[in-house]
């Protein structure tokens, strides 16, 4: 524990949409848990130009709180880019997993032409948790995003086609999925090293022998649900 954080308050877990399926499991086990979750705080992040900072209240908030943080900030950016089939269908060899299959019907693109993209939808969350990395005095984590869920058969169903406007309406391969989410995981470790932010690999009850989510914990195709939030939350509880 950090000396200088005194002593500890409930935890405190900050993020994304990521953070509902750890809330309503601390919820479910009566722990206390402050669960800061932007899609539920309009108006908690302000924008100077390009650059993103919470609001003044949300910051002191963040400033005042003791003990360590568990930061799930963005998450979502490789679902943003290939959770659904792009109008411009792209694959693309992964350096770590080269092994894996190819859509034959898409485009071979290069590893680095989509870490550039995927990189560039993660900027202003990596900042955002920055930022919490400065306004924090405890130890920090960051918690890794879910898995993927590989059957795109019942992901279909649960999909808010709305909120992905211009996209196919089909779940891309699982494959693509994958590897897309093992990158997203190496540029967000990246932005924890040599950021005194410790990256939390997710719970290794929660994937299956090929590394995709376990049915036990399918949320909605985007997200996990509880019994996946009661897995983080053990993470959590472990590290405090």
């Amino acid at each position: 524990m950090n000396p200088r954080a005194g002593k500890p308050g409930p935890l405190l877990c900050i993020g994304h949409s990521h953070v509902a399926c750890v809330a309503r499991a601390a919820e479910a086990a009566g722990i206390p848990l402050t669960a800061l979750n932007f899609w539920e705080m309009p108006g908690a992040i302000l924008h100077d130009g390009d650059a993103p900072r919470f609001t003044p209240s949300l910051e002191q908030q963040l400033q005042q709180h003791r003990g360590p943080v568990f930061s799930m900030v963005g998450g979502a950016a490789h679902g943003v880019l290939g959770m659904l089939v792009h109008p411009r269908r792209f694959d693309f060899v992964s350096p770590a997993r080269p092994e894996l299959p190819l859509d034959p019907a898409a485009e071979l693109l290069p590893a680095s032409a989509v870490r550039s993209v995927l990189a560039s939808l993660m900027t202003e969350y990596l900042a955002l948790m920055l930022q919490i990395r400065r306004l924090c005095s405890g130890p920090m984590f960051h918690l890794e995003s879910p898995p993927p869920y590989a059957d795109g058969v019942r992901m279909h169903a649960d999909v808010p086609w709305g909120m992905f406007p211009g996209m196919c309406r089909e779940i891309s391969p699982a494959p693509l999925r994958y590897k897309l989410w093992r990158l997203h995981s190496q540029i967000v470790r990246e932005g924890c090293d040599g950021a005194d932010v410790t990256f939390v690999p997710c719970p290794p009850e929660s994937v299956d022998d090929t590394g995709f989510m376990r049915e036990p914990y399918y949320g909605d195709g985007a997200h996990a649900n509880a019994a996946y939030g009661a897995l983080v939350l053990e993470q959590m509880r472990r590290l405090a």
